[in-house]
């Protein structure tokens, strides 16, 4: 089964937000990869960081965000692009 790379802009669910926060270095068209620790806004419980990565794929020597993953405050990553995926 292969999962998305999570990137800034992409969505949280069930309650709304985006991820705000991901690598300086590394990108997809232009768009951050997001990394485990790196921060989501999430409409119903604020700032939170990314609480689980792929330990398998490290960008800056942190777990990629994957879609499923989750944030601390306990809502699911949702992938919006579809160029890069992990398997």
């Amino acid at each position: 089964m292969t999962r998305q790379i999570i990137v800034t802009g992409d969505t949280l669910a069930p309650f709304g937000g985006e991820v705000i926060e991901g690598s300086e270095m590394d990108n997809i068209d232009g768009r951050k990869i997001a990394r485990k620790s790196d921060r989501v806004y999430c409409a119903e419980h604020g700032v939170n960081p990314i609480a689980e990565g792929d330990d398998s794929t490290l960008v800056d020597d942190r777990p990629v965000a994957l879609e499923g993953h989750r944030a601390s405050c306990g809502c699911t990553l949702v992938s919006r692009q579809q160029t890069l995926s992990v398997a």
